[in-house]
């Protein structure tokens, strides 16, 4: 019975990790699409309200997910000691999803404010160093913060929330997830602002950020990747602004 519990525990994690690896791959293959589709334009493209929250939620899959599957499948790992549920850890995802479709939210109304008030290129980048290099700063000197380092601890280790009581009902499960979602948006929406520099649609700039995010939640000296980090922001932003 206990080698039959144990199969069942790795069938059980190897397909959840199928389905979030699918779900980052369907979501660069969009992206890609999406941007391979674009034609080049000299005026920025009239201003779509659902495409672009559409956009930035597939975005938030592709970036997110990846840094976000080690404390998902942590979760999954210790879901057997308290509850034989299996749909925990796809409600934990969602979830975790939910709470990026309301920064999503944020940043197509961000996006539609800047298109409206002319101040985006033609690639949805902010237009001008000025704005630019303010927006490199700030998010260079919130790595610094102690909000960034205390949310960025919980995304690296969300199994704080099992010495609290694991979450053995599905709703539970899901507010997990929510939880889980706003301090990984918490402590990485500074990073993911940073689009608006790069161009909304680059994917470069997609891949770089993702790079990035990953490394600050999987490597160990993280703090030190922080700081670093930071103090880059702010010296490419600082020369933007006096250039």
């Amino acid at each position: 019975m206990q080698a039959i519990s144990l199969q069942a525990l790795r069938h059980s994690r190897a397909l959840l990790l199928a389905c979030l690896a699918l779900a980052v791959m369907l979501s660069w293959w969009y992206l890609f699409r999406m941007a391979g589709g674009m034609p080049a334009m000299d005026a920025p493209m009239p201003f779509r309200p659902w495409a672009t929250f559409t956009m930035w939620m597939v975005m938030m899959v592709g970036m997110m997910l990846p840094g976000a599957a080690p404390g998902i499948l942590m979760f999954a790992a210790a879901r057997p000691k308290a509850s034989e549920d299996g749909a925990l850890p796809y409600l934990f995802t969602l979830g975790y999803l939910l709470a990026w479709a309301g920064y999503s939210a944020l940043a197509t109304a961000t996006q539609w404010g800047l298109h409206a008030s002319g101040l985006l290129t033609p690639s949805q980048a902010l237009s001008g160093n000025l704005l630019a290099g303010l927006l490199l700063i700030t998010a260079g000197a919130f790595q610094w913060m102690p909000w960034k380092r205390a949310c960025l601890r919980y995304c690296r280790s969300p199994l704080g929330m099992v010495a609290e009581g694991f979450p053995t009902r599905r709703h539970r499960a899901l507010g997990a997830g929510i939880r889980l979602g706003l301090y990984c948006a918490g402590c990485c929406w500074a990073l993911m602002a940073l689009m608006f520099v790069g161009g909304v649609m680059s994917l470069a700039w997609m891949a770089l950020l993702t790079l990035v995010i990953l490394l600050e939640k999987i490597i160990a000296p993280w703090q030190h990747l922080a700081s670093m980090l930071g103090l880059a922001l702010v010296a490419y932003g600082g020369w933007l602004l006096f250039t």
